[in-house]
């Protein structure tokens, strides 16, 4: 849809609040200027700009209004190979095209062809298969122009996918890092080479980060008690989730909360 679509189409009040949606949002800027926040992260983008939101992120509309397509699919979409290829499938990285004159140009050329044919099936009747697998691929080929070399990530032995996955499971039940080095099956040390060199940060700062991280979506994105949060969170003693808190974020769960209007 176009980003006048989604205004037109949203409850007042609903698109300046924080959201956190479960599909993927591809945000293709045409014209004009807007200010989007992406898990507490601004983003200034302008005409060329792509910005891609994953799932479970927090994001947050500014009132501006600009020109644009806003491209949502879930994960399993894509064609499997597309997920392979390239960081598709990264819950932590929020993807900017920004400075690649010549990834904007196969960018806005491959978003003109998804936005005619989603278009014109969607003025007729449900899509067939072969209408399905269509857009299947080109949105894959979307996906595709945005990889560049300055992403790619120092992982040769996937051993920092997998961290990271492992962490996404168990992060709320589990705050230190032998218990990953452990399930992996790898050293300490091997573990901490391996996260350094794909994201120059320890396994302790990822599980520390990913911790926090998910406070500020529950702070921002619900109205549950703190200390429920912090039950969720894996914290035994409210106290001890509101110290961490502070060292990783140095606001209070109460002052973070107040100030961004949750």
């Amino acid at each position: 849809m176009t980003f006048e679509q989604l205004w037109a189409t949203a409850p007042p009040g609903v698109m300046t609040r924080p959201l956190r949606p479960a599909f993927h949002s591809l945000l293709l800027m045409t014209d004009g200027d807007m200010t989007h926040t992406v898990d507490f992260n601004e983003h200034r983008l302008s005409p060329g700009s792509v910005l891609w939101v994953r799932p479970g992120q927090v994001q947050e509309f500014s009132d501006d209004r600009p020109a644009g397509d806003l491209v949502l699919f879930q994960a399993d979409f894509l064609l499997p190979g597309t997920q392979a290829a390239t960081i598709a499938d990264d819950r932590f990285g929020v993807i900017s095209a920004d400075g690649f004159a010549s990834t904007r140009a196969s960018v806005d050329r491959y978003r003109r062809v998804l936005h005619r044919e989603y278009t014109a099936i969607a003025r007729g009747h449900p899509p067939t298969k072969i209408q399905t697998e269509m857009l299947r691929h080109l949105l894959s080929v979307l996906i595709l122009s945005l990889e560049t070399p300055d992403r790619m990530r120092t992982d040769a032995a996937g051993l920092d996918r997998r961290f990271r996955d492992l962490l996404e499971h168990d992060f709320a039940n589990a705050h230190h890092v032998d218990h990953y080095a452990r399930r992996l099956g790898y050293s300490q040390r091997t573990l901490n080479r391996a996260t350094q060199a794909a994201a120059g940060e320890s396994p302790k700062q990822a599980i520390n980060h990913r911790i926090a991280l998910e406070a500020r979506r529950l702070l921002a994105h619900t109205d549950r008690p703190v200390t429920t949060i912090a039950h969720e969170l894996g914290f035994d003693d409210p106290s001890n989730f509101a110290a961490f808190f502070a060292q990783q974020t140095d606001e209070t769960p109460t002052g973070f909360r107040r100030r961004i209007g949750a």
